[in-house]
């Protein structure tokens, strides 16, 4: 008996809500069903994404020395934004080649996102991992860790040995207007950190129309 009323408190409880939300809808001026979705809307977790959302587009990279195109870089939301996906592609002899795609997922202990590429779209021999953060001033900081198997070859030309290799990088992402980033990629050497490639300590992302 006692579960019977308790049931039946319970119904008459939520056909008063639904009652009360319905009046409220009509008092409003706005059709019952936007009203449950401006609450669900409200309902719903913080957006985690926020600071990152000016990354989301697709952008022409080049130097800000003197203009020369770089790369194209895509970034795009995955399902429901519930992480983001990231590609570049290098631009050689006025055309793109692939370079690296991978996702940044945020890290609910760290407060930042976590990131895995590949930078072999070949074979899949290379990687980078990481972080990306948000810094003081409001820019982005992707720390990276390239690891390379054996056989990969470098920059100076020589294959990595069996043991593999990995190399510290870093890029930054400074807003400058609704569709223009300033970015930079070093990497750390011995002797402090050097531009990843020429003119990588000064680019530019364009946002494509």
């Amino acid at each position: 008996m006692n579960r019977i009323l308790s049931a039946l408190v319970i119904s008459i409880s939520c056909l008063g809500s639904l009652l009360g939300f319905e009046l409220q809808a009509q008092e409003s001026g706005l059709p019952a069903d936007r009203q449950r979705s401006m609450q669900d809307q409200q309902n719903r977790s913080p957006n985690l994404y926020a600071p990152y959302e000016f990354l989301i587009g697709e952008w022409d990279v080049r130097s800000e020395t003197d203009g020369t195109p770089a790369a194209v870089a895509r970034v795009r939301w995955g399902p429901n934004r519930s992480y983001i996906w990231y590609s570049v592609a290098l631009i050689a002899d006025g055309r793109e080649e692939p370079h690296l795609e991978g996702m940044l997922i945020w890290n609910g202990v760290h407060k930042n996102l976590d990131m895995l590429f590949t930078i072999d779209l070949r074979d899949g021999r290379s990687q980078e991992q990481g972080t990306m953060s948000v810094a003081q001033d409001g820019s982005l900081v992707r720390e990276i860790n390239a690891v390379h198997s054996a056989g990969v070859p470098t920059t100076s030309g020589k294959a990595v040995g069996p043991e593999g290799a990995t190399r510290h990088f870093r890029q930054t992402y400074k807003q400058v207007g609704p569709d223009k980033i300033q970015t930079s990629v070093m990497r750390e050497t011995d002797h402090g950190w050097v531009a990843s490639f020429p003119g990588s300590d000064k680019m530019i992302m364009t946002r494509r129309s």
